[in-house]
């Protein structure tokens, strides 16, 4: 059979998050400029986008990476997700530069420190390697500090999240309230529509567990980056040492360091994929399941 489209993948997590790293797909990208190039992603090739990001290929909690050559890094990446989802994520980072390594797609760095060129700027990270070099122990991350600007917490000057206490009727922050904790995001995304996100969260001794909710009311599959560093904002690094996930995952702040803020996060490697569309589908777009 003769098939529509054919992608090949490298499907990851970082701390529960699933990242699609895009290895062989009709995506085709020459700009030098990577804002030009970033707009070209996300004005162009929507079929392709939906195919790898919903089901069945997919799922509502898959974010799309595509990884270039760089003139000024050690690669370029680029994002596509979901409409409700940010357009940036730390863990993407950490995702793309533990494939790559472990795929042996990028040249080994003396000091093990990559540079990662996005939209956003060029980002450093540190890799932590095992005794032969074959693999990624964990990937460092030096974070600038979030900021208050009335109810809502500022990350890098463009993502607005919403920062709420528990409320009373929820009894903890556990899967067995999840079915509760669910119908409260849902309703506070609609409250908070003008917010990127809402996290609702409990002070634990020494560590907050919380859960983020997206534009959507989709709860994140892990303790977030950025929500970490919004409840550092709202809640103190004292009291925010470690960062819990409804799911059993947790971010640290290692250190605080004079430009922020080093977390260390470890990316798994969790297929290597190809899809295929076939032209007669009749679902060859994907759905989504909330």
């Amino acid at each position: 059979m003769n098939f529509h489209k054919s992608f090949q993948t490298i499907d990851t997590q970082v701390v529960g998050e699933a990242f699609r790293i895009i290895v062989q797909s009709p995506i085709m990208l020459m700009h030098e400029d990577i804002l030009e190039a970033d707009y070209q992603l996300n004005t162009q090739f929507e079929d392709t986008k939906q195919q790898l990001l919903n089901e069945p290929r997919g799922h509502r909690g898959m974010n799309g990476c595509l990884v270039l050559p760089s003139a000024i890094a050690s690669y370029r990446l680029l994002f596509f997700q979901h409409a409700a989802s940010t357009s940036f994520k730390y863990e993407a980072l950490v995702a793309t530069l533990t494939a790559l390594i472990e795929q042996g797609t990028v040249e080994l760095s003396k000091n093990n420190t990559y540079s990662i060129e996005t939209v956003k700027g060029v980002y450093e990270a540190n890799a932590k390697l095992s005794e032969k070099r074959d693999a990624v122990l964990s990937v460092h991350l030096i974070l600038k500090p979030a900021y208050l600007e009335g109810e809502q917490v500022i990350i890098d000057n463009e993502r607005r999240y919403m920062v709420v206490e528990k409320p009373r009727q929820i009894k903890a922050i556990v899967l067995e309230e999840l079915a509760e904790i669910s119908t409260w995001g849902l309703l506070e995304s609609e409250k908070y529509s003008t917010a990127d996100g809402v996290i609702m969260y409990e002070q634990l001794d020494g560590s907050v567990r919380s859960v983020t909710f997206e534009r959507d009311g989709y709860i994140l599959r892990s303790p977030g980056v950025d929500s970490t560093l919004a409840l550092i904002a709202v809640l103190g690094e004292e009291a925010v040492k470690k960062n819990d996930s409804i799911f059993g995952s947790s971010i640290e702040i290692i250190q605080k360091h004079e430009a922020g803020y080093e977390i260390a996060l470890t990316g798994y490697i969790t297929g290597i994929h190809q899809f295929v569309v076939d032209r007669e589908d009749p679902l060859q777009h994907g759905f989504i399941i909330v």
